[in-house]
């Protein structure tokens, strides 16, 4: 009688476990419902316009990912791999790039204020016309190039 009992609620909780591994199984949707992918892969991920403030990015493989115009205010990024990655008009106040992989990665127009490249491989990435006020660069000094023209 107790072999019948345990069976059903054992097959119950493996469905459940099976669901909610699908539900998580692609990462894109994982970063977009939890804000939450460290050590994901999402290269060449289509994140255009993505809401990822405070987004927990850290170690993330997102070679050529597209963030043009994403919203990434306070999102951690240390030691991702963004190698030919775009953010091209997005929000990056705040983000923190320590130790991140940023060869050839478009900042064209991109708010950088505030935002932390310590120790960051910057080679070759095109930063014209993005805001650079209290961000600290790769060698660790601070640029405050555009702090008047954004009102900080």
């Amino acid at each position: 009688m107790l072999r019948h009992y345990f069976l059903p609620n054992a097959i119950a909780l493996s469905s459940s476990l099976v669901i909610a591994q699908a539900a998580i199984a692609n990462p894109v949707d994982q970063l977009l419902e939890t804000r939450a992918c460290p050590e994901c892969e999402l290269s060449n991920a289509n994140l255009v316009e993505a809401k990822l403030n405070g987004a927990n990015l850290s170690l993330a493989q997102m070679r050529a990912a597209n963030l043009r115009k994403a919203n990434l205010i306070g999102a951690n990024l240390i030691g991702a791999y963004l190698k030919d990655a775009s953010f091209q008009d997005a929000n990056l106040r705040w983000a923190n790039f320590t130790n991140a992989d940023l060869e050839n990665v478009d900042f064209r127009g991109a708010d950088l204020r505030g935002a932390k490249f310590n120790a960051a491989l910057l080679k070759d990435s095109n930063s014209q016309k993005s805001i650079f006020c209290r961000t600290i660069m790769s060698d660790g000094k601070l640029n405050n190039r555009d702090c008047r023209l954004a009102g900080d």
